[in-house]
């Protein structure tokens, strides 16, 4: 069996760390008066925190920026400070921030500005050379105006009835609104306008007929009305789930009572999740990442393999996010072989309610239970509020809910994606937290100062490299529209197991020949933190990992991505000289452990700075989840306590002959990889059963 290479390929965007400052406030300039100076003056003297005293003003400091005299006094004597130095510390750090938020948005601001200045050379060619399909003649620009103009006064007015709304909402929470000229239609899936809506006809980008337009519009106004309601009224309509008081299991009987008349499918579920977090990136940079469909994919990449818009429908707002409305369709996953993707069409709606504050609501335009028995998911009402908090973070308030037929799902993964866990609001929400730290962390940190001997260059191009491994690593367990992996039956083969194949051809980042992926998912009878706590052990490595022969394992590099995730890079090297490139993550999106061997003189040419792009990859990997099942009160379990889903993938190459045929017996001997490493961690943990 080969067991030489481990590649892979994805690209994603971090930003570049050349001319970061050091902002982590571990040097601290703090002026004091001494009357023992030889001049009686006044001097300023460097101050170096510990790592301790570091830790817990960032804590501080994520809770409450503005700390109060008597606060810092009590920081101060906590952490054996002066309240000046712990005054100058908050100083600079609110600093640091604004800093790098207006870096971050000057990057957004370049990007939208070069992509608008494509679009509108495209949109004016596009002019100048249209013709009339009757006569052949030019057509006159007078005419697209005067339709945009149309739009814009239409929008206006429903921009204005939905301010309307949103102040009678605030004022009168318990009582349902109805548009004042008919009433409202419901987003449920037992609204027959909805039922009849006529096919979409999706092209790549296409332009919405104006009846199309109206329709569109309509249900995204609806649908963004539904959903503040249930923001303002969230609490008789779900319970505190036991978890988190800031997470609410929604459970939402409407759509059951509202759809008594449909047939629904059997295994037709209803799910709805809300949670609350704060966000380390603007509020408007945030949703300009929301109604960037690639920028969306490239920060949700756990859960969105892939996505596109379909349509874009003009709403007359002007180069405004506000009002922006598209048609996406993607797919959503867990990482696992036993869980079919999540076909999803829906609108995506954003508004601003009030300066600093905005809503981007999601809903799917053709919301019938019928459809479901064919694997594909209806998005409800669905959503974030997003609250600028003006010291470069932002509250991030996220409710999902869907609806779909489980009877698809594996038995072992129905309790978790029926708890709301698995594509729930807790998940979407630490994803975002995770994505949006890193980025701080990267932007802020001196990279050159990570490990000795690496430049910031290096350290950019390992962060990136080990992004594309760990895209690869979830696109190899199981197939999606967006990659090459062709699934294969395989006779007489252990439970849950999966094998695909994936044949290259000189492509960058690449091996050339044929590829194997195996993937399975196991249940222990363990928790999450406790099972990550083991396999990301280095000292633990040698009783699972077959790649190591026993040896152990040295960490040479360490790149700290996203402090409060635990995400960190690391270049592992192993008493039999093999250098593993892995990255790590434990959060309430679940757990996750990728690596791939790495030949020694590429690595040590993406250390230098050198192009990551061509370096080859095929990585391997761990996820893990809670199983969700609930506990004696009913409750569902988190990474905390229960069992938890361990999900095992492995990519191997076959042969570099693109052509040639693969055997049974070399699954078989894969197989027999798999099984041995999920036996050797029950093992390990005492687990026989």
């Amino acid at each position: 069996m080969n067991e030489q290479g481990n590649d892979f390929d994805a690209v994603g965007n971090i930003p570049n760390p050349s001319g970061a400052e050091n902002g982590e406030g571990d040097h601290m300039i703090d002026a004091t008066s001494g009357n023992n100076d030889q001049d009686g003056g006044s001097m300023r003297r460097n101050h170096r925190h510990t790592a301790y005293q570091t830790q817990e003003l960032e804590n501080f400091y994520l809770e409450n920026s503005l700390p109060t005299e008597d606060q810092r006094y009590e920081l101060g004597q906590r952490l054996n400070m002066e309240p000046k130095q712990v005054k100058f510390w908050f100083q600079n750090k609110r600093c640091q921030m604004k800093i790098n938020s207006d870096r971050l948005e000057n990057i957004t601001l370049r990007e939208d500005h070069d992509r608008l200045l494509v679009t509108q050379h495209q949109l004016r060619s596009a002019m100048l050379q249209s013709s009339c399909n009757i006569c052949g003649r030019a057509t006159h620009c007078g005419d697209i105006d005067y339709e945009v103009q149309i739009l814009m006064v239409e929008n206006a007015k429903l921009e204005r009835e939905i301010d309307q709304y949103y102040s009678k909402i605030r004022s009168h929470p318990n009582q349902m609104l109805v548009s004042p000229s008919q009433p409202a239609p419901h987003c449920s899936s037992s609204n027959p306008g909805i039922n009849a809506t006529p096919e979409l006809g999706l092209g790549g980008g296409t332009r919405a007929t104006e009846k199309e337009r109206s329709m569109f519009l309509n249900l995204a106004i609806t649908a963004l009305k539904e959903l503040i309601e249930l923001e303002a009224k969230h609490r008789p309509f779900g319970k505190i789930d036991s978890r988190s008081s800031k997470a609410v299991s929604l459970i939402y009987e409407k759509y059951e009572n509202a759809s008594n008349n449909v047939i629904k499918p059997p295994g037709h579920v209803v799910e709805a999740s809300r949670d609350t977090g704060l966000v380390p990136m603007t509020c408007l940079t945030l949703v300009k990442t929301f109604m960037d469909t690639g920028k969306w994919v490239n920060v949700f990449a756990p859960i969105v393999p892939v996505a596109s818009t379909r349509k874009v429908i003009p709403t007359g707002s002007g180069g405004t996010k506000s009002g922006s409305l598209q048609l996406i369709q993607a797919e959503f996953q867990i990482i696992s072989p036993l869980v079919p993707k999540r076909q999803v069409t829906f609108l995506r709606y954003c508004k601003e309610l009030r300066q600093g504050f905005w809503v981007v609501v999601d809903v799917t335009p053709d919301q019938n239970p019928t459809l479901l028995s064919d694997g594909g998911s209806n998005r409800l009402p669905s959503g974030v509020f997003i609250e600028d908090m003006a010291n470069g973070y932002s509250q991030v308030t996220w409710i999902e809910q869907a609806e779909y037929n489980e009877s698809h799902i594996h038995p072992l993964y129905q309790p978790l994606i029926g708890s709301g866990i698995g594509l729930g609001a807790t998940r979407w929400l630490a994803t975002l937290q995770r994505h949006c730290d890193s980025i701080s962390t990267l932007s802020s940190t001196n990279l050159a100062e990570i490990s000795p001997g690496l430049s910031a260059e290096g350290a950019a191009e390992v962060v990136k490299l080990a992004q594309r491994m760990t895209l690869n690593y979830y696109s190899g367990i199981m197939s999606s529209s967006g990659n090459k992996w062709e699934k294969i039956q395989v006779e007489d083969v252990a439970p849950n197991l999966s094998f695909m194949i994936r044949k290259n051809l000189n492509e960058p980042g690449e091996f050339s020949g044929i590829l194997l992926s195996a993937a399975t998912s196991v249940w222990f009878p363990v928790n999450q933190k406790a099972l990550f706590a083991f396999l990301s052990n280095p000292s633990f490595r040698h009783e699972w990992d077959t790649l190591i022969h026993n040896t152990t394992m040295e960490e040479t590099i360490r790149i700290q991505k996203a402090k409060r995730h635990g995400n960190i890079i690391s270049l592992l090297k192993a008493g039999n000289g093999m250098l593993v490139l892995q990255e790590i993550w434990n959060d309430a999106s679940g757990a996750m452990l990728v690596y791939a061997p790495v030949e020694t003189n590429s690595i040590e040419w993406v250390k230098r700075g050198g192009e990551s792009d061509h370096v080859q990859l095929l990585p391997s990997g761990f996820s893990i989840m809670p199983d969700g099942v609930p506990d004696r009160k009913g409750k569902s379990k988190t990474g905390g306590g229960g069992g938890c889903l361990l999900t095992f993938g492995v990519q191997l190459l076959f042969s570099r002959n693109p052509t040639a045929e693969l055997p049974q017996g070399y699954v078989k001997t894969v197989e027999v990889l798999m099984v041995h490493t999920i036996g050797k961690i029950k093992s390990a943990l005492h687990i026989y059963t």
